[in-house]
């Protein structure tokens, strides 16, 4: 179940894939409580999108780009806020639709906007998606990983447990054997410790790629 953001730094943008990915999925729960929020749908350009279940979710950028974004926040904030940052922020993990998905990630938002009344999309509308890299670790880690601004210091975590990403990672890189990293969390299983390690090897993609 996806737990309500808490009130966290609302001016802050999004540091890592796991933070968007986040937002996306409660603009969807936000959607169905808020009317003002379903009434500013047709202005947004910039969309995101993740598959979840073979259908797609769709959030617009300034609502994925910010930490801790709830409908009264974004609808507070937005006309204050550049999309540019957003969209700047966000290019280090999403891209535009390639052709191959394009015509249907087009259906699939117009569908979208539809069930809410929305005739489709601003006719300037674009569409981003995950690059692969990171689709392939939100799939692998979506059920392992959590977030949580009030847990850990936002660091990411193994659900369930104050045991952090990177207190993994740096245990495996001083040569811990994994069979002792359970021994001493026998809360952790061995898929809890893949998911680190590909949470990890994202994240160094991450950082190479804001270098370059």
């Amino acid at each position: 179940m996806l737990d309500e953001p808490t009130n966290g730094p609302v001016d802050k943008l999004v540091e890592d894939p796991a933070q968007a990915i986040r937002n996306i999925r409660w603009y969807q729960v936000e959607l169905y409580a808020n009317r003002k929020l379903v009434r500013r749908m047709s202005q947004a350009r910039h969309w995101y999108a993740i598959e979840a279940r073979g259908r797609w979710l769709f959030a617009p950028s300034k609502f994925v780009g910010y930490v801790e974004n709830t409908a009264e926040v974004y609808l507070e904030r937005a006309d204050r806020r550049n999309g540019r940052n957003t969209e700047k922020t966000l290019e280090q993990w999403f891209e535009i639709a390639p052709p191959e998905t394009g015509a249907e990630l087009g259906d699939a938002l117009s569908t979208f906007l539809k069930e809410h009344g929305h005739p489709g999309p601003n006719r300037k509308a674009n569409i981003h998606v995950l690059k692969k890299a990171f689709t392939d670790v939100e799939s692998k880690t979506r059920d392992r990983i959590a977030i949580d601004p009030t847990i850990c210091g936002g660091r990411p975590r193994i659900r369930g447990t104050r045991v952090r990403v990177c207190d993994i990672l740096e245990l495996l890189a001083e040569g811990v054997p994994q069979s002792e990293i359970l021994a001493d969390y026998p809360y952790l299983s061995e898929a809890d410790l893949r998911a680190a390690l590909a949470y990890g090897a994202v994240a160094s993609e991450h950082w190479i790629d804001r270098a370059a």
